[in-house]
């Protein structure tokens, strides 16, 4: 058995812990390691967290166990029926209960893949088999390659983020299907994790789901309405194991507070709009100026981009700490994603304009060897 240590995620935003180890103060630091919107959470929500009444309200009561005023939100914005959803606080809990719903066995995972996958797994007593996605191909999901795997392998469950995490690459929605059915006909079940979808919404599943036997989607909602303090998300999947999936949550998972909060921001569609068209500009645009110093910068769908740094810059650790000493800047270090740890990887989320200029110009100091200030 592998020791608790060994299994214990690592995410970004940690800035208390960085900047404590750096003495630094953490609202100096300019953190690139997290993937929040930046335009911040929609008018909506700020208006109901300003509302003293209705705090006051969801203060003195207990939470809605259905979580029914998010379920309306979703059924009304993406026709799910309200029978195949499960809320829970956070994408990553209801990953740990999907788990846990199922029987024991072996889960695929394309790799490198968002560590709690591991842990979940670990701490279910779900082994995981590794599926090594290539550099090479920018760490595109290989359709044939996977379904090559399901046949040969037999796993009992496969996991997929997509848009995939830490490369940002998409996999179209077709494509997607025909691993969903492959996977049937081996008797697997898909947990699809589209934390990252709200950028590519035409490439989602979460309206199938509620119709295929062995599809669950899970959703976030924190990230893209950039509200990550309230823990909420949901996951969809058909009416029968949604029930199934339902028991293993404790009660009273969510607060009210996040419940309201979450369905306000799903309602809010020209935000969605307005987000998605900020995103890709800035995202195109730190792009090409991350090229032109020489960084490799892999194509992403998602609100954040994998980055190889050139090896004339030094060691990944030491360019992650010379980021944060001289210019307050905190990366998401990659070197503990399976597959990427001998190369220089870092992933930065996309955020305003200035701040991206920020990191643009740290970047320059390494490719022009100037002295840092």
């Amino acid at each position: 058995m592998h020791c608790a240590e060994a299994t214990l995620p690592v995410h970004g935003g940690d800035l208390a812990r960085i900047a404590a180890r750096y003495g630094m103060n953490a609202a100096e630091l300019l953190d690139f390691s997290v993937n929040v919107n930046p335009l911040g959470a929609p008018a909506a929500v700020l208006d109901y967290l300003a509302d003293t009444r209705a705090m006051a309200r969801a203060l003195a009561s207990y939470p809605d166990r259905d979580a029914s005023l998010l379920k309306t939100a979703v059924h009304e914005r993406y026709g799910v029926p309200k029978e195949a959803l499960v809320v829970a606080n956070g994408s990553a809990a209801l990953l740990d209960v999907v788990l846990r719903a199922l029987p024991p066995g072996r889960c695929l995972v394309p790799v490198p893949a968002f560590s709690e996958y591991r842990r979940a797994l670990h701490a279910c007593g779900q082994k995981l088999h590794a599926l090594p996605l290539e550099s090479e191909n920018n760490f595109r999901l290989d359709l044939e390659r996977t379904i090559d795997a399901l046949h040969r392998e037999l796993p009992s469950a496969l996991i997929i983020t997509n848009p995939h995490n830490p490369s940002g690459a998409l996999c179209k929605k077709e494509a997607m299907l025909e691993i969903v059915h492959a996977a049937s006909a081996v008797a697997c079940v898909v947990l699809l994790d589209e934390a990252f979808i709200d950028y590519a919404p035409e490439e989602s599943l979460v309206a199938e789901a509620a119709e295929i036997e062995n599809l669950v989607v899970l959703r976030s909602v924190t990230k893209f309405y950039a509200m990550p303090a309230m823990r909420v998300g949901y996951a969809v999947a058909p009416p029968r194991f949604a029930r199934r999936i339902e028991a293993f949550l404790p009660s009273w998972p969510v607060s009210d507070v996040a419940i309201e909060a979450a369905a306000r921001a799903i309602g809010e569609r020209a935000f969605e709009r307005r987000s998605i068209a900020q995103n890709a500009a800035l995202r195109g645009e730190l792009a090409r100026n991350l090229c032109e110093l020489g960084v490799r910068v892999l194509p992403s769908a998602a609100n954040f981009l994998l980055l190889e740094l050139p090896a004339s810059w030094g060691a990944r650790a030491s360019i992650c700490e010379r980021l944060v000493r001289s210019w307050g800047i905190v990366v998401r270090d990659c070197g503990d994603y399976e597959g990427l740890a001998d190369r220089a990887f870092v992933r930065v989320g996309i955020k305003d304009r200035t701040s991206n200029e920020r990191l643009v110009e740290a970047c320059r100091s390494f490719s022009t060897r100037e002295e840092i200030p």
